[in-house]
């Protein structure tokens, strides 16, 4: 190999060493410790879901054979007062309004066949909603009826709404909750998404550590000057904190968790 060519290979070299080296440090910088001591306080575990909001009453138009529509009265969106004609079909199959509400699907108009089992036209009352939730298996088991709950839509930010838990079933090997909520403002519509929160436990005077300084059962404190990882237990959670059970935590320690910089 002739000097030139190592000399070119030593300087490559040296350029990639001295890039990984400003990368390590980029990614060091980008990211520091923070430290947090144990507290006492109140905490609440709650089990978190994303809901979709559906009306509890609907009416749906379906027929056991095909059809012709003779007459379509309503349009979508329109309210009609309970009694009110619906749709009718050449068979002389006239359907009314069993409550009032509104007209949120029509599938068929006049002259047009209406197929076996397919819903020709929706109807619900848009005033009287609940949150349907699906849950986890580990969530489910530890539900039940008349729970508290927190709803909140990303539409409304800051307004958080109370609900209750009214039902608990499985359905098609899933595992659904409905939450009734007080209030609910009539813009939101079935169909929508809310992210709620089921209060399942509440602890007062719990021995508290930062939720994401856990790491595979263990944390990482300061003690006397000097670091070390410590096994625990722990109970509730929450959004951002944790209940310590069992371990050796201190009042006076120094809980570590890595934190980035933005």
């Amino acid at each position: 190999m002739s000097p030139k060519i190592r000399w070119i290979l030593t300087l490559v070299l040296a350029v990639i060493v001295i890039a990984s080296l400003i990368l390590m440090r980029s990614i060091w910088n980008s990211r520091s410790i923070d430290a947090e001591q144990p507290r006492r306080g109140e905490i609440t575990e709650a089990v978190y879901g994303l809901g979709k909001v559906k009306a509890d009453r609907r009416f749906e138009v379906k027929l056991g054979v095909i059809s012709t529509v003779k007459a379509v009265y309503v349009r979508e969106g329109d309210f009609v007062p309970k009694g009110a004609k619906l749709i009718e079909f050449d068979s002389n199959a006239l359907f009314r309004a069993p409550f009032d509400g509104t007209v949120t699907k029509i599938a068929a108009q006049e002259g047009e066949t209406a197929t076996p089992q397919a819903v020709v036209l929706r109807f619900e009352d848009l005033k009287d909603r609940y949150i349907e939730i699906s849950l986890e298996q580990q969530g489910a088991l530890r539900i039940r009826k008349g729970m508290k709950a927190k709803v909140s839509f990303e539409s409304l930010r800051g307004k958080v709404l109370e609900g209750e838990v009214v039902a608990l079933f499985p359905k098609e090997d899933e595992f659904l909750a409905h939450v009734a909520v007080k209030n609910l403002e009539d813009s939101v519509l079935p169909g929508m998404t809310a992210d709620v929160a089921i209060e399942i436990g509440k602890i007062q005077n719990a021995l508290l550590i930062p939720l994401k300084a856990i790491s595979n059962g263990s944390v990482l404190i300061e003690r006397n000057g000097r670091r070390e990882k410590i096994k625990i237990e722990i109970g509730h959670i929450d959004g951002l904190s944790a209940e310590v059970l069992g371990g050796d935590i201190r009042p006076s320690d120094k809980i570590l968790f890595t934190k980035s910089v933005k």
